[in-house]
């Protein structure tokens, strides 16, 4: 009792009963040899035209005793045609759960489900040789289909399912493999010679020590430079872990070769920043720096577009500007794309097409990416991890507190700052509205419980509470001239406190900021929590990150109890994927594939591997598909991608 169950009889009885209060109750007596069962429906009197006398029926629900009866309150039901073996599609089987929208049912659906799958599957091309089935264990395409739908064992629906997520990790392997290859036939004439000298003169004057990872992503940079084809390789770092200085000696290598160096990042405060580190770092070299944003005065960009076009500019940073159609380079050898993420590849192609040949590719990511999938997932990218910080560095501690601890973190805060730290305040709005308040109005309260901070409302809590402290405000909605004050202003102690959105989530360093308190952490994922984190620690003095929340939800909490324990990106990526699967990692980091809609990531890494060797074997032996055996895997991509022969794989990496 208690438990669902599957049960089947013939219709024994049924009525119909009207209570005082104008309800009705529908009872039907299933019959079973000497056993009995009541089904009971409240206000569902048109039943009486369904469950007709002598009808075989199967019902699914909870069984409970009433009285002397055993009986199931709104079970599941189906009724069975004919004397012979029935084929039931409810119960009695694997039954499909299908996602429901407005009056829509999972019978109504599950109906039109069977009638599909049984009628048409057959009709399903399978892409696939039987030979190449074989080999690697897999089903057929049309038997997969069915059983995946209405699966007549567990182990037939574990097939079908093996089978359809490998189809989806297969062609999308298949793409990435076929852009590598075209990657490796482009233009060969962008090989450097030379350089090194020059990149040691650049370590040199640095001021610190490369470490390990450093030194590795430098020495692969180069190589791949050197080489008859363009470089396309990622660098994926932690937080902090000196991807800029490993930028700087790409761009110092391609100018001693006599070519143009760009840098685009996506914010105008990462991109004035990397300005202004770059400048420093490049200038004394003899290596003319350019800034190139929306924000310059029409006669500042002109000069800057003119020096990109003769040469006198030769190391150019900026934001999506650099891809405007009037951008023109005398000989760019190297792009950079600083969190490369955030660019959709439409945009990286558009930053290509500005080179007379194809210019070395080097895309830069501190947002973690767990080891074998970043492998796996960049099959047309060469891959430099670098996940040691640089010496004197020191590991942030991270606290998880309640509303109950505030005034302890706004103590802590102060004592900071009296000896000399800066903290931030992180917010996940800029007010309640999520407009920017008029300057003259006053601020507005807090909301209760604090359970929507926002940038606005806690910058004036602040201002009351730290009276005696330099409190400033910075949010995506101001202009970019306020926002590259207020900057400035916290860089140069100006500003104690800074009350920010995530504007400042990448990019922006601060070496004297050891605080920062982060509003209704349950609103952030762990790699943007991360991200966040990685604001301070950034000099040598001890960091600590707090959280607040007293959120209840269970996700939440293993969330934010694995923060506050890691500190590694790589582990935090780990369980992030942990924790919400797959999502749409695919559509993150590989623009243009469709999102994932069967496989799993968290689960199914030993099919994603199996489909990407598969891949790599077939684009080696057969780049184009022009085999009469790949004839099927190539059309199979056109119709699943959309690729007409006139339309270049290019786009889908």
């Amino acid at each position: 009792m208690g438990e669902k169950e599957c049960v089947s009889g013939v219709v024994q009885s049924r009525g119909l009963i009207r209570t005082r209060h104008g309800q009705s109750i529908f009872k039907v007596v299933l019959q079973d040899g000497p056993t009995a069962l009541f089904g009971v429906w409240y206000n569902q009197p048109y039943l009486g035209k369904v469950f007709l006398p002598k009808s075989k029926v199967i019902f699914y629900g909870k069984t409970e005793k009433e009285g002397k009866h055993v009986q199931m309150v709104h079970p599941e039901y189906e009724i069975l045609a004919g004397d012979g073996p029935a084929q039931t599609i409810h119960s009695g089987r694997i039954v499909p759960i299908y996602p429901l929208t407005e009056d829509l049912s999972q019978k109504g659906i599950r109906q039109l489900l069977f009638r599909v799958v049984s009628e048409h599957s057959r009709l399903l091309k399978d892409p696939f040789m039987p030979s190449f089935r074989r080999r690697l264990r897999l089903g057929e395409l049309s038997s997969a289909m069915r059983e995946i739908h209405f699966p007549s064992t567990e182990a037939a629906r574990q097939s079908a399912y093996e089978r359809l997520v490998f189809n989806e990790f297969f062609f999308q392997q298949i793409v990435i493999q076929m852009k590598k290859m075209e990657l490796q036939k482009e233009n060969k004439l962008i090989a450097h010679q030379s350089g090194e000298e020059k990149v040691s003169e650049l370590v040199r004057s640095l001021g610190f020590q490369l470490t390990k990872g450093q030194e590795n992503a430098t020495r692969d940079i180069m190589s791949d430079m050197k080489k008859d084809r363009p470089m396309n390789r990622l660098v994926q770092g932690e937080v902090g872990s000196g991807k800029t200085a490993v930028a700087a000696a790409g761009l110092v290598f391609t100018v001693a070769n006599g070519f143009q160096g760009a840098l685009m990042a996506p914010t105008e405060v990462l991109a004035q920043q990397h300005y202004f580190n770059l400048t420093q770092a490049l200038e004394p070299l003899g290596i003319s720096c350019g800034y190139l944003a929306n924000e310059l005065a029409p006669a500042d960009k002109q000069r800057m577009l003119d020096g990109l076009v003769d040469g006198s500019i030769q190391v150019v940073i900026g934001t999506h500007s650099l891809i405007q159609e009037n951008v023109r380079f005398k000989n760019l050898g190297l792009a950079v794309i600083d969190e490369q993420h955030k660019f959709g590849v439409f945009q990286r192609a558009a930053l290509k097409e500005k080179a007379k040949n194809p210019p070395h590719f080097l895309l830069m990511t501190a947002t973690p990416i767990p080891r074998t999938l970043a492998f796996t997932l960049y099959g047309d990218l060469d891959i430099s991890l670098m996940a040691e910080l640089p010496k004197g560095r020191k590991a942030v501690k991270t606290f998880w507190v309640g509303e109950n601890k505030r005034k302890n973190i706004y103590d802590f805060l102060d004592s900071q700052i009296k000896n000399g730290g800066q903290g931030y305040v992180i917010c996940p709005l800029i007010d309640e509205k999520k407009e920017v308040s008029p300057k003259g109005l006053p601020v507005p309260a807090l909301p209760a419980g604090r359970r929507q901070a926002s940038a606005i409302a806690v910058y004036g809590e602040l201002s009351k509470v730290f009276s005696h402290r330099k409190v400033g405000l910075l949010h995506g909605g101001m202009k970019s001239l306020e926002k590259k004050k207020v900057m400035q202003d916290f860089k140069d102690k100006k500003i104690e406190i800074l009350v920010s959105t995530v504007v400042i989530e990448v990019g922006v360093d601060v070496a004297n900021a050891n605080v920062m308190i982060i509003e209704n952490a349950d609103k952030f994922g762990l790699a943007q929590l991360h991200q966040l984190r990685g604001r301070v620690g950034r000099g040598t003095e001890e960091s600590t990150c707090v959280l607040f929340s007293d959120t209840t939800n269970p996700e939440t909490i293993d969330r934010l109890n694995a923060f506050e324990s890691m500190q590694s990106g790589f582990d935090i990526a780990e369980k992030d994927l942990d924790l919400r699967g797959a999502g749409d990692i695919i559509g993150e980091k590989q623009h243009g594939l469709p999102n994932l809609r069967i496989g799993d990531l968290s689960k199914d890494l030993g099919i994603l591997i199996k489909a990407k060797n598969e891949a790599v074997r077939i684009v080696e032996k057969d780049p184009r598909l022009a085999l009469p055996e790949n004839r099927p895997l190539l059309m199979a991509i056109r119709e699943r991608f959309g690729l007409s022969d006139q339309q270049k794989l290019a786009v889908y990496a």
